[in-house]
C-alpha cells in the first residue's frame, strides 16, 4: 500500500470514528482531520468553572453542567483555559433542561477581550442566533428559524463551528446553517455559553481540534 493510500485510509478513519460517549443518534459528531486538542470533559481543570449569584458550572460524571439562576438573564460563558489555533473546529453535544422555550446554549469564539469574536446560540424554541461581538456589545444579531432541524424543548443537539482562514462555517445536527467570510476574525478563546434565566444545560461531549 502506498503512502498516499495509507494517509487516505487514516483520514477516512478519523472522519468516521465517533466520539466516545455519544449516542447512536448523534454519530454526526466525529473527529475532523487535524490535531485533537481536547476531547470530552474528563479533564475538569481544563475549563474555568465558577459559581456566583447568576450562574454555576460544575463537572458531574464526566459532563459539564451549567445552570443559570432566575437572575441570570444574560449569557453565562464557561471558558476553555487555553487558547485555540487560528484555524480550528469545535464540536459540542449538549442537552437543554428547561421548562419553556427561551433557554439556549452555544459556543463563543474569537479574539481576545471579545474583539472581533462571535457567539452562536441555539434555543429550545428552535431559534438560531449568530452575534458578532465588538468589545462587550453585539455589533449585529442574526436570528433565523431552523426548525425542524433543531431538536426543540428538552432535546439534544450537535453544534459544530469550523474556522479556516477567513471562512467560518456553522453546522447544526449535520446540516450546514451558515457560511461566511470575515478577514477581521482573530484567533483566541473558546467558551461554552448558556442563555436565559433558569436555564440548565448539560454539555455531554466536546471536541476541539486544531486544523493547522
Amino acid at each position: 500500500m502506498t503512502f498516499s493510500r495509507i494517509s487516505a485510509a487514516i483520514a477516512t478513519l478519523l472522519l468516521l470514528a465517533p466520539l466516545a460517549g455519544c449516542s447512536p443518534a448523534h454519530q454526526a459528531m466525529v473527529h475532523p482531520v487535524g490535531t485533537v486538542l481536547l476531547e470530552g470533559f474528563e479533564g475538569g481543570g481544563t475549563w474555568g468553572l465558577e459559581s456566583n449569584r447568576y450562574w454555576k458550572a460544575e463537572m458531574n460524571d464526566g459532563r459539564l453542567e451549567v445552570s443559570n439562576s432566575p437572575l441570570g438573564t444574560g449569557i453565562s460563558p464557561v471558558w476553555l483555559d487555553s487558547a485555540v489555533p487560528r484555524d480550528f473546529e469545535v464540536a459540542v453535544l449538549a442537552t437543554i433542561d428547561k421548562e419553556g422555550l427561551d433557554g439556549g446554549w452555544g459556543v463563543e469564539f474569537g479574539g481576545k477581550d471579545r474583539k472581533f469574536a462571535y457567539r452562536v446560540l441555539i434555543y429550545a424554541s428552535g431559534r438560531f442566533c449568530l452575534d458578532r461581538l465588538f468589545d462587550v456589545y453585539p455589533e449585529f444579531i442574526h436570528c433565523v428559524p431552523v426548525q425542524p432541524e433543531v431538536v426543540t424543548g428538552s432535546g439534544t443537539n450537535v453544534l459544530r463551528v469550523r474556522v479556516v482562514g477567513e471562512k467560518i462555517t456553522i453546522t447544526l445536527n449535520d446540516e450546514e446553517i451558515i457560511t461566511f467570510l470575515d478577514d477581521r476574525y482573530e484567533a483566541g478563546k473558546v467558551a461554552l455559553a448558556v442563555a436565559g434565566a433558569g436555564t440548565r444545560v448539560v454539555f455531554e461531549d466536546v471536541a476541539v481540534v486544531g486544523l493547522r
